[in-house]
């Protein structure tokens, strides 16, 4: 009964509620009308608020491929404040797979157009198109967006029409999406855009609209000077079949461009660009379709797409100076002749130490002029097959094939017949067999009694030149990948520098001949060394075999331990959604891949470290030819093996590693890909 009591004293109780006694339901009820009143006050507000927020963007037009609408920056429109100009965009979304283009679409397609002219209230338009994409697919490159894409817009209003309440824009739309197909779509737009009924200052801003940020954000992303960050286009020059673009940074100095884009449009008809290859100083852009002589004089509007700045410039295009040529190429000669000489240490070029070095010794009674003259030859048969492997690169070039460093490794025949050369100059070694030669041939190398002569020297300088393709030492990588893209004459010089460093060594012997008179006279011992030597040529031989099987067989090395499958495009994907990854690009006939997996990825303190940072591991195996890895590859201006890259969040375009790994470089390159996540450890 207490507790009944209780509760009925406390319904009965009595409360003061702006000095009048109420009950507490009725303080309850009383609550309840200030929250209705509360609520309609803020109603009232959102109906006179929200027109200002829903206008600044109109309904959502087009179908399940793409989706299209006019929105503004600003909730009204003010002609004082805006000086008779509206802050626009048209937004796209776009259905997954499907793409919209650039202004200059590239080899296909067509670019999105407004037209403004059944809406009385606009006098003009300006359309902007932020930095496309580049889409290359069966050789045809396109420029667009895929997804979403603002393109921002200037409206001119016209002022007569400033004292209505309302501006209403209408405008057709009329372009091409495509995927795998291509659909044309037309559409109206509209959008209605109070007008300010409030006189303000031209200094005053417009209230922002809820898209202001997103159009700032598009219009950001509009190559121009203003977002060059002070870079420039120096000159554009035509040497032989291509666009060399050189570059200024901030303080004038050349700037050397290794990743992004560069876009090249000009009102000369029948003109293909191809994507740009990046060089020391200068990035080449084969020219295609026609004759490139005649684009000398034309102007032309260069857009300049990279990680930091995005710019765009016009400018004329330059024939190629003399002066200009040659400060293009006397680095890469530089770098040509010390890569060919580091070739020398590579270990494809290991084998072949057997047969130089059986030279020097059988040099032991020889007469000055005879080793000179053995020497002179072997270099000769160096630079000889330099310049044939580079007369059928051209040769494949010009034919439109896709060339490489070491691509003949993954042919079967080549393979078989290196094969059974190294078996043959096993035997020739321990005498087993002889190498028939003319006796002009005999006459002229002066070698009666052995048989070999001239022809034997100039075949082992060859096979040096034939092992050292599979490999990429460091300056070899950027010296060829200038030359696969350089005019003939100068591809020729580059590979002619690069068999010069590779011969250095017997160039030196052959200018010192009495270096060789230090070395052990021949005797009954060099039979053992002989057959030694002969034992790694017949190794290299089965290794040989060993890559023929697995170029010719049908199914694809396994994969070992945490390693997956490199796919286009895969590598950026994972860095894009935070992981950090290594792409290691190899083939099972190239010896430095084999040795930097042993030396260094395979190191038990390097694979604690990866598993670790959660690396992922993709692997691109290039035993076979794959044009999509070479298309990779010759995305970083590289045409051969070994290439590593890691990618991560603060590194999306990658940190290439190089040629040679070390652990410093690697373990650096990953601590560098994931900056933030590194810091706060």
């Amino acid at each position: 009964m207490l507790a009944t009591n209780q509760s009925l004293d406390q319904m009965n109780y009595v409360s003061h509620c702006y000095g009048i006694k109420i009950t507490v339901m009725e303080h309850h009820m009383h609550c309840a009308l200030h929250i209705m009143l509360a609520v309609w006050v803020l109603g009232i507000f959102a109906v006179f608020a929200s027109p200002h927020a829903d206008a600044a963007s109109g309904p959502w037009q087009g179908g399940d491929e793409v989706e299209l609408r006019l929105i503004s920056a600003t909730g009204q429109y003010d002609s004082v404040k805006t000086n008779h100009a509206l802050n626009a965009g048209l937004e796209v979304k776009l259905a997954k797979g499907w793409k919209i283009y650039w202004r200059s679409p590239g080899d296909a397609g067509l670019p999105p157009v407004l037209d403004f002219s059944n809406s009385s209230a606009v006098k003009g338009h300006q359309m902007l198109f932020p930095a496309p994409e580049r889409f290359s697919l069966f050789g045809l490159d396109t420029f667009g967006y895929g997804e979403h894409v603002i393109f921002p817009l200037t409206l001119d209003i016209d002022p007569d029409l400033s004292s209505q309440r309302q501006l209403v824009i209408v405008a057709g739309f009329s372009g091409l999406v495509c995927a795998d197909i291509c659909i044309p779509v037309e559409e109206t737009l509209t959008m209605a855009v109070p007008v300010s009924t409030i006189s303000g200052q031209a200094s005053d801003q417009p209230a922002p609209s809820d898209h202001a940020f997103a159009i700032a954000q598009a219009r950001s992303a509009v190559p121009s000077q203003a977002t060059g960050n002070g870079y420039q286009v120096q000159s554009a020059q035509i040497i032989g079949d291509q666009l060399a673009v050189t570059i200024h940074d901030q303080a004038g100095a050349v700037y050397s461009m290794w990743q992004g884009d560069i876009l090249i449009e000009t009102d000369a008809e029948g003109y293909g660009f191809a994507a740009p290859q990046f060089r020391e100083g200068m990035s080449h852009i084969a020219i295609t379709g026609r004759d490139a002589a005649p684009l000398i004089g034309n102007m032309a509007t260069l857009t300049i797409i990279h990680p930091t700045f995005l710019l765009e410039q016009t400018i004329a295009i330059e024939t190629g100076s003399a002066s200009s040529i040659l400060t293009a190429i006397l680095p890469m000669l530089v770098l040509a002749f010390i890569g060919g000489l580091i070739l020398n240490i590579m270990p494809c070029v290991l084998p072949v130490l057997s047969l130089k070095l059986t030279s020097i010794l059988n040099q032991g009674n020889a007469n000055k002029a005879q080793i000179r003259r053995s020497f002179l030859m072997s270099a000769a048969g160096i630079i000889l097959s330099f310049m044939v492997l580079a007369g059928g690169l051209l040769g494949m070039r010009e034919a439109g094939l896709a060339i490489g460093w070491g691509i003949q490794f993954q042919n079967p025949y080549f393979l078989a017949v290196m094969a059974i050369l190294m078996i043959g100059f096993a035997l020739m070694m321990i005498d087993k067999v002889m190498l028939p030669v003319p006796d002009f041939a005999r006459r002229w190398s002066g070698q009666l009694k052995t048989g070999h002569g001239g022809w034997h020297d100039l075949a082992s300088g060859a096979l040096a030149t034939i092992l050292a393709t599979p490999c990429s030492a460091p300056f070899v990588g950027t010296a060829i990948a200038f030359a696969f893209t350089a005019p003939s004459g100068a591809m020729l010089i580059i590979f002619f520098a690069m068999g010069g460093g590779l011969a250095t060594p017997w160039l030196l012997v052959a200018l010192f001949p009495q270096c060789a008179g230090y070395l052990p006279r021949p005797g009954k011992w060099l039979i053992y060394v002989r057959y030694v030597l002969a034992a790694g040529l017949l190794i290299t031989a089965t290794w040989l075999g060993y890559v023929l099987s697995v170029v010719i067989s049908d199914s694809q090395s396994p994969l070992s331990g945490d390693w997956q499958q490199w796919q286009p495009g895969l590598a950026e994907e994972y860095a894009r959604d935070g992981n950090i990854v290594l792409v290691d690009v190899t083939a099972d006939w190239c010896l430095t891949c084999k040795a930097n997996k042993f030396l260094v990825l395979d190191l038990g303190r390097v694979q604690d470290y990866l598993d670790a940072e959660n690396v992922i591991l993709l692997k691109a195996d290039w035993t076979k030819p794959d044009d999509d890895i070479l298309t990779y590859l010759s995305g970083f201006g590289r045409y051969g093996i070994p290439f590593n890259i890691i990618y991560g969040p603060d590194a999306i375009d990658g940190i290439i590693l190089p040629e040679l790994l070390t652990v410093d470089a690697v373990f650096e390159s990953i601590e560098i890909a994931d900056l933030k996540t590194n810091s706060q450890k």
